[in-house]
């Protein structure tokens, strides 16, 4: 019975904190993941501002659905995306 009570509180203080979890600033480098419905996308490039529900970036290479809309070869586009859509974001 011991056992299994420090196991809970463990388990417990252990769900309670955060894992290094960080919001992006601007100048950083990410790869953003958008699913919004059945349409998944992946955005990557370099976070310009944060706006109300939006962080806008310059876009250096999107694809979305297997096809490629912003490669490396291009010059740099301005996106904004809503952070309601965001399923992930890693800092690269």
């Amino acid at each position: 019975m011991i056992k299994k009570l420090i196991v809970a509180i463990i388990l417990v203080a252990v769900l309670c904190t955060t894992a290094g979890a960080r919001m992006p600033q601007v100048g950083d480098k990410v790869m953003i993941a958008v699913n919004a419905g059945s349409f998944h996308a992946k955005y990557t490039g370099i976070i310009t501002d944060f706006e109300n529900g939006f962080i806008c970036m310059k876009c250096s290479e999107a694809t979305a659905a297997g096809m490629i809309y912003v490669s490396t070869k291009d010059k740099p586009i301005d996106a904004c995306i809503g952070v309601g859509a965001i399923i992930a974001l890693k800092w690269l």
